[in-house]
């Protein structure tokens, strides 16, 4: 007789083993319930072993439960609602550690003072500058309060502000007057009367500067002749002080530290220093025969500055200086310090004119 299978001892069943059935498998635990041990050790061994084989049996049959009951896995226990959720973090944040609800003061920005006049305990651990501050004050005050109480304090900065925006305002209306009684709607000097055939009461910029940029002007470019008298005066306005030599001096003015302070006046300075008082005419057949006779002739002071600017603009073009603006402001320097070939043309011009002066009598006899 073959050995008897003790179902209680083997740990698993082999698969080809297992009843197919649902019919025989009750068979089984009906065997199992009826040869089950008397003792209590028994009973639960029993108990516990038939209950794992049924679940063992359950759980690989096609028309049993595929998972048990008691097990479920990661992804299938079901969320709480967002406004569950949102209910939880609320009560969360609105308890505190002794559970009385916070106030919506402290989200507001309640002073600190405030809060600790609430709390006994935090008064005494506080600095005692702010200790001090609240036993000066003398019960509750809210923001709106403080407020009020500044109210005072900023009029009287407004009020100060006020006063301070009013005098920088008769300030300026002072300035304003001053120069409306120096120069009444004119950005320069008004000119002497009467005036001249040629002079323009109306005239935009200085009759020197108007003629030495139409001097510098080259191909009909005016504006570019305006830039560059503009890098002119500003050369003249940042150079330092002349070095004058005493045998070419400027004509009278202000010391020399001063001159840079006012460049007009300091280029105006320039050219009627150098420029000529005579030209020298050549006039033929005045003396009998074909010989030519030099007989000097005063010029005006239009006449006289544009000989001088001709004459710096043709020594300025003997520099190497690429910038045409440049030569000019560094020739212009140069008869001011009286190192410039302008002043040899002048005293050569001078010169011949002294010595005409003898034929001036031919002119005389000839009318």
């Amino acid at each position: 007789m073959p050995p008897r299978l003790n179902l209680f001892t083997a740990r698993a069943v082999p698969a080809f083993c297992q009843p197919s059935t649902a019919a025989a498998r009750r068979s089984i635990a009906t065997i199992l319930n009826a040869n089950r041990p008397s003792t209590t050790n028994g009973v639960k061994s029993g108990l516990s072993a038939s209950a794992q084989m049924t679940k063992r049996w359950n759980s690989s049959g096609s028309d049993g439960k595929e998972k048990s009951e008691g097990f479920k896995g990661p992804t299938e226990d079901p969320l709480p609602h967002v406004s569950e959720e949102a209910a939880e973090v609320s009560k969360i944040m609105d308890k505190r550690c002794d559970g009385v609800a916070s106030s919506p003061e402290l989200e507001q920005g309640t002073p600190i003072s405030e809060i600790l006049q609430r709390d006994k305990n935090a008064q005494k651990h506080a600095p005692k500058v702010m200790q001090d501050q609240m036993k000066n004050q003398s019960g509750k005050r809210s923001f709106s309060t403080s407020a009020r109480r500044m109210q005072p304090e900023l009029q009287k900065s407004a009020d100060f502000d006020d006063a301070s925006a009013a005098l920088v305002a008769n300030m300026v209306s002072q300035v304003n007057a001053q120069a409306a009684e120096l120069h009444p709607g004119l950005k320069f000097d008004a000119p002497s009367k009467p005036l001249g055939k040629t002079d323009n009461f109306r005239s935009r910029y200085d009759g020197l500067l108007e003629q030495l940029t139409k001097q510098l002007m080259r191909d009909g470019k005016l504006s570019r002749a305006y830039k560059d008298m503009s890098f002119i005066l500003d050369h003249l306005r940042t150079s330092p002080p002349p070095n004058r030599n005493p045998r070419r001096p400027l004509l009278p003015g202000p010391p020399n530290a001063q001159l840079p302070l006012n460049p007009i006046l300091y280029l105006t300075l320039i050219i009627d220093s150098v420029a000529p008082l005579v030209k020298i005419r050549q006039q033929k057949g005045i003396a009998g025969g074909g010989a030519a006779v030099q007989i000097p002739v005063p010029l005006a002071l239009r006449q006289r500055r544009r000989t001088a600017i001709r004459w710096i603009i043709d020594a300025s073009d003997k520099r190497r200086d690429s910038n045409f603006a440049m030569r000019v402001a560094q020739e212009l320097v140069s008869v001011a310090e009286g190192r410039s070939g302008a002043w040899d043309r002048r005293e050569m011009v001078h010169k011949l004119g002294v010595a005409g002066r003898s034929n001036l009598g031919y002119l005389m006899n000839r009318k």
